[in-house]
């Protein structure tokens, strides 16, 4: 259970970040237009965890949150069932990356049961031959049956991921130190990981800070899809300003032709745009100093188009492919291709 206070946490230890990976090379758009998840990948683990926050408090108004997860299992043979934290922390493997996906506002929890398998497809086309772990991170986004207002629904759901960043936090923290984490969100879902990483380097949200404790240190990355977070807020001082802290980068997919964040700024007065439209600016960058070098953006305009909801990124195999080495897959395949050619070159030297 976690357990928070508003007292001050830790500072994080200094240590020596490995090298940021280069920015994906994309492939020409005429390879990559209306491509489906037709071919399956050669190596597919046996199956990935959901883990939900339905019955964690989403309001902190009468007290802090408490992490209450519901886990589901899910076999490539047998399909779900119902287990709970301790069988998926016994069941990670040490050293084999996690990645953990969350997704973004309107998203039933049919849609969490679908989408999440399309998406644990989706992530075996990185690396075909090296097996996964991944956690589906769902929280309550779906729309009331009742909204006449949907940019209030909207602006309601993104304070409610903000909140849920505690519980991401929380399973963070379960995960075994030798396990490498990847953390994707989509839309209002990287409001709910910057958040995670803001409590985790020490920041509040809404007036709470984590607990204080012994927790375990991981190498975190992330990629943010469609990011509907204003672009300054990961900037020093502002909402997120410490959530690039305890990360080694993120991955910031922009695109400039997604209609819902076109009109992201319209939520309130005063908004600058969204992250996943802008990137980010000039300015942005000034501020953060050198912590913006452990961001990077990554424009799919021109792949992505009139596109925001989390399809329109699964079913794009090459896109797995391309951040590979932001979800720790491609680093096993570059030491193997690595050692390939200085073998190759020592035997050629033996035939010489």
């Amino acid at each position: 259970m976690l357990i928070l206070c508003s007292g001050i946490t830790a500072n994080a230890q200094q240590v020596v970040l490995p090298p940021v990976p280069p920015l994906p090379l994309l492939p020409p758009v005429e390879t990559v237009v209306d491509e489906m998840s037709s071919l399956q990948p050669r190596t597919m683990t046996s199956g990935y965890w959901i883990v939900g926050t339905q019955s964690s408090p989403q309001e902190f108004d009468g007290s802090g949150p408490v992490f209450c997860p519901s886990v589901t299992r899910f076999e490539h043979c047998a399909g779900f069932r119902q287990a709970n934290m301790q069988e998926l922390t016994q069941s990670l493997l040490p050293g084999m990356p996690v990645c953990i996906l969350s997704h973004g506002s309107f998203v039933s929890w049919e849609d969490v049961l679908a989408e999440s398998q399309e998406t644990w497809k989706w992530l075996h086309h990185a690396c075909p031959d090296q097996p996964i772990q991944m956690i589906y991170f769902s929280w309550p986004s779906d729309r009331p049956v009742f909204s006449p207002v949907i940019q209030l629904e909207v602006n309601r759901l993104g304070r409610r991921a903000g909140r849920n960043g505690f519980y991401m936090a929380s399973l963070v923290q379960q995960i075994p130190s030798e396990c490498p984490i990847c953390l994707i969100g989509h839309s209002h879902g990287t409001r709910v990981i910057a958040s995670a990483f803001h409590l985790l380097g020490g920041g509040s949200v809404d007036g709470f800070h984590l607990a204080h404790g012994p927790f375990p240190q991981h190498r975190l990355r992330a990629v943010f899809a469609a990011s509907a977070m204003d672009h300054k807020w990961l900037n020093p001082s502002q909402r997120y300003g410490r959530a690039l802290c305890p990360v080694e980068c993120v991955l910031n997919l922009k695109n400039s032709c997604d209609p819902a964040l076109l009109i992201y700024p319209l939520r309130h007065p005063f908004s600058c745009g969204a992250l996943g439209f802008t990137g980010t600016t000039r300015r942005d960058r000034k501020q953060l100093g050198t912590g913006g070098n452990k961001i990077h953006d990554l424009d799919l305009t021109e792949e992505i188009g009139v596109g925001h909801y989390w399809p329109n990124y699964f079913r794009r195999p090459w896109l797995a492919r391309a951040i590979r080495n932001y979800l720790f897959l491609g680093e096993k395949a570059a030491d193997a291709e690595q050692t390939q050619r200085t073998d190759a070159t020592f035997g050629n030297l033996g035939k010489g």
